[in-house]
């Protein structure tokens, strides 16, 4: 009797081999991506949506949570994937500017028209000069994704470029000087503390793109928005996998993350970035918030204040042995070319 048992139960098992896909059999490998954004922000819906393609990629092999609660600052994100403490992060390059100083050079400004040629442009140019695998080899990278160029949002009247002397403006990356050069006083604070700051006085402005005014809720505190035409930079963000996970997965499952990465990732990403500018733009309407946008004349005037953060770039790229006018006409030059 126990001789049939046993004959019966191999039996079941490879009739059950022969009639599930193989995916049914194969064993699912979870993936935690860091979340160091509010929850409200649309960083976590994009995440997810990218989380949902690389889940169908795999065929169910890979499942991906989005963690809620952040397990460190953004610029300590890095390192939570560079340690294997998660298996993905992200987070601003320019909160790493020893490590990404190559990449700030898609942050010199007026250089990106929109979130999505930015993000593009980004992985192409850097792949495309071998500073990825310069700054990068202690993980592996998947996506380099932008926001739109910022503009400002303040509590109190801008009209004009002289209205910024004095202000106090939360800014990050290339923002601090500008902040310097056009006369106001530049605060660092991670991006979820503004809304507090301005309700409480801290600050006067802050510089975003439009979707901030409704991931951190700044349409209630900022009564007025400057545009930029041409914006004045766009942020890059990197999303770079712990090189422990990545080691760890089969080759179907490399296969279905490669999928999604590169050039791919970068341009899906950003793409959500762009889409959500418009929520930002209606939550200040609804507001009745003032809208101006900056004269001709202020803008020639800005773009002159602000060329020694170009010229800066390219001169330490020189300085490190580059031809840094090269590169970053070659960078204008990838933008250009997309469509």
């Amino acid at each position: 009797m126990k001789r049939r048992i046993v004959l019966s139960t191999a039996l079941s098992v490879l009739v059950l081999g022969a009639v599930l896909p193989a995916q049914a059999l194969a064993a699912t490998t979870k993936l935690r991506v860091a979340n160091w954004l509010p929850p409200v922000h649309h960083m976590t819906s994009t995440l997810r949506a990218w989380a949902d393609e690389l889940e169908s990629a795999s065929n169910g092999e890979l499942e991906v949570e989005i963690m809620t609660a952040p397990l460190a600052k953004p610029n300590g994100q890095y390192d939570l994937a560079k340690n294997g403490v998660v298996d993905i992060a992200y987070s601003v390059a320019a909160y790493h500017p020893k490590r990404f100083w190559k990449l700030m050079a898609v942050e010199t400004p007026f250089a990106a028209p929109t979130a999505e040629k930015a993000g593009v442009a980004a992985w192409q140019w850097y792949e495309k000069h071998g500073f990825m695998a310069e700054d990068t080899s202690d993980t592996k990278l998947l996506a380099l994704f932008a926001h739109a160029p910022h503009l400002y949002h303040s509590s109190k009247p801008l009209t004009s470029l002289a209205d910024f002397k004095d202000k106090k403006i939360r800014v990050g990356g290339n923002g601090v000087k500008i902040a310097e050069m056009i006369g106001a006083v530049p605060v660092s604070m991670p991006p979820g503390q503004t809304n507090e700051a301005m309700s409480k006085g801290t600050i006067d402005v802050s510089q975003f793109p439009w979707e901030s005014v409704k991931g951190f809720r700044l349409a209630d505190v900022s009564s007025h928005h400057m545009v930029v035409p041409g914006g004045t930079y766009a942020g890059i963000f990197y999303m770079t996998m712990s090189p422990k996970t990545w080691k760890k997965l089969t080759d179907s499952q490399k296969q279905a993350v490669t999928k999604v990465s590169g050039e791919w990732g970068s341009r899906f990403i950003s793409q959500k970035w762009d889409s959500v500018e418009q929520s930002g733009l209606d939550a200040a309407t609804a507001a009745g918030n003032v809208i101006t946008t900056m004269s001709d004349e202020d803008v020639a005037k800005l773009k002159a204040l602000i060329q020694p953060i170009t010229d800066e770039w390219i001169a330490k790229a020189n300085e490190a042995g580059l031809d840094g006018q090269a590169l970053l006409d070659d960078y204008h030059a990838t933008v250009s070319g997309l469509k």
